[in-house]
C-alpha cells in the first residue's frame, strides 16, 4: 500500500512540474484557436477534434520509454542544477511559441548557462532548499566534462527521434491561413508546428529528492549516491509554408537537421577526450539550428506562391478527414480543373457541378507538378456539399 502511495506521489511530482503544465495549457489553447480560425475562415471546423492536445500527450511516450531505458542502462547522470536551468529556459522560450522549444536549442542553452555560472562563480538563489537536496554545483569536478558529454548524447537521441516524428506527422492536419500579397492577391499559408513532451527518466547524482522524501528511491554506486527524476522534455517546431508543399518543406528541413545531428554526434564523441569538442558541439547545435531555419526562410522567399488562386480551376487548400475527397486521394496543392465534365473557374462553379449528380462525383485534377489525373467516387445523396475539400 505504501509503495503504491509513493509511486502516485512521484507521478504527481511529474505532472505538477511547470514545464509540463505550461506546455499542456499551450496545447489546449492552440487547439481552440485553430478551431476558431477554421470556423471564421472556412465556415466549418476542418478538424473538429483537439488533435494538438492528443499529439502533445501521445507523440513522445515511445521516445520517453526508449530514452529512459538507455539512460538507466548506460548510466548517464544529469545534475539537478541543469534540470532547474532547463525548465526555466524552456518556459522562457515557450513565451515566443514553439519555434525554439526543441532540445536543439533548450539543452545547449541550459548547459552553457550552467558553465557560465560556474566559470563566473555566480552564487545561485536556490540555497534555501534543504541541505543535501540542492548543493549548487557540488559535481564541479565533472561539470565541464561529463555534463557536457551527457547532454550532447541525450540531445542527439532526442533530436534524432523527433525528426522521425516530424517527418511522419508534421505535414498532416494542417489548417490554411490567409494573407494578402503586396499586389492584393489572397493566398493561403500553413503553420507547421508539431508540439509534444517526452517523459525522460533522469539519473541525478546525490541524494536529491531523498533528502526531502524518505521513500524516494536512492541507490549507491561506489561512493556516489544517485536518485531518479522524471523530466518532461518539450519538443516543438514552427515554420511557415506558402511557396512549397508542406511535405516537401518538412523533408528539406529534416535533411538539414539530420546533417547537423551527424556533425554534433562526432563532436559528442570527441568530448569524451576534450571538453572543447563538447562546447563546440553545443555551439554548433545553437548556431546550426538558427541556420537551418534561416535556410527554410530563404527558400520560402525565393520561390513563387504555391497556394494562390488558380488560373484554370480551383485550388485545394485543405481536405477534411473521412470524406469522399480523402477517399479520392485529393491532396493539398491540387487544382480541380473540372467536375462532372464541367470546367471550373470559381468555387460556385464547383458546387453547381456537384449538384448535377447528387450520388456520384467525377473530377479532373491537376497536381502541383502539372500532371493531370481522373478520380471519382460515390456521394451521399442528401449531402453533396460534404465532399470534404476546402477551396481557395
Amino acid at each position: 500500500m505504501q509503495l503504491t502511495i509513493n509511486f502516485l506521489i512521484a507521478l504527481l511530482v511529474f505532472f505538477i512540474q511547470p514545464v509540463f503544465l505550461v506546455g499542456l495549457i499551450i496545447a489546449i489553447m492552440t487547439s481552440y484557436k485553430r478551431i476558431k480560425n477554421e470556423r471564421l475562415s472556412h465556415r466549418v471546423a476542418i478538424y473538429k477534434e483537439l488533435y494538438e492536445l492528443k499529439n502533445y500527450i501521445l507523440f513522445g511516450l515511445i521516445t520517453g520509454l526508449i530514452g529512459s531505458l538507455l539512460i538507466s542502462i548506460i548510466g548517464i547522470p544529469i545534475t539537478m542544477d541543469w534540470i532547474i536551468i532547463y525548465e526555466l529556459v524552456a518556459i522562457v522560450l515557450l513565451i515566443g511559441g514553439y519555434r525554439f522549444i526543441s532540445p536543439l536549442f533548450t539543452f545547449p542553452l541550459a548547459t552553457l548557462i550552467i558553465l557560465g555560472i560556474k566559470t563566473l562563480r555566480i552564487e545561485t538563489p536556490l540555497t534555501f532548499l534543504p541541505k543535501g537536496w540542492y548543493q549548487p554545483f557540488e559535481q564541479a569536478q565533472w561539470v565541464n566534462a561529463h555534463l557536457v558529454t551527457n547532454v550532447l548524447f541525450i540531445t542527439v537521441f532526442l533530436v534524432s527521434t523527433s525528426l522521425i516524428v516530424i517527418k511522419k506527422q508534421a505535414d498532416k492536419k494542417l489548417t490554411p491561413w490567409f494573407l494578402q500579397t503586396k499586389r492584393g492577391k489572397k493566398i493561403a499559408y500553413y503553420q507547421v508546428k508539431p508540439f509534444w513532451f517526452v517523459p525522460l527518466l533522469m539519473i541525478i547524482p546525490g541524494e536529491s529528492f531523498g533528502a526531502l522524501f524518505d521513500w524516494w528511491p536512492v541507490f549507491a554506486l561506489g561512493n556516489q549516491q544517485y536518485s531518479f527524476f522524471l523530466l518532461p522534455v518539450l519538443i516543438g517546431m514552427r515554420i511557415t509554408v506558402n511557396t512549397q508543399l508542406p511535405k516537401e518543406a518538412v523533408s528539406l528541413l529534416v535533411r538539414d537537421f539530420s546533417i547537423l545531428v551527424g556533425l554534433t554526434t562526432l563532436l559528442a564523441v570527441g568530448s569524451i577526450w576534450t571538453v572543447y569538442a563538447g562546447i563546440a558541439g553545443l555551439l554548433l547545435l545553437l548556431l546550426g539550428g538558427f541556420l537551418v531555419l534561416y535556410r527554410h526562410r530563404r527558400r520560402e522567399n525565393n520561390w513563387t506562391f504555391l497556394f494562390g488562386a488558380a488560373n484554370d480551376g480551383v485550388k485545394v487548400i485543405a481536405v477534411r478527414p473521412d470524406t469522399p475527397a480523402e477517399k479520392m486521394k485529393i491532396l493539398v496543392g491540387d487544382t480541380i480543373v473540372s467536375c462532372n465534365n464541367q470546367k471550373l473557374e470559381t468555387e460556385d462553379d464547383f458546387y453547381q457541378a456537384l449538384s448535377k449528380n447528387s450520388v456520384y462525383c467525377h473530377l479532373k485534377v491537376k497536381g502541383p507538378d502539372g500532371e493531370l489525373r481522373l478520380t471519382e467516387t460515390a456521394l451521399y445523396a442528401d449531402s453533396p456539399h460534404e465532399i470534404g475539400v476546402v477551396l481557395l
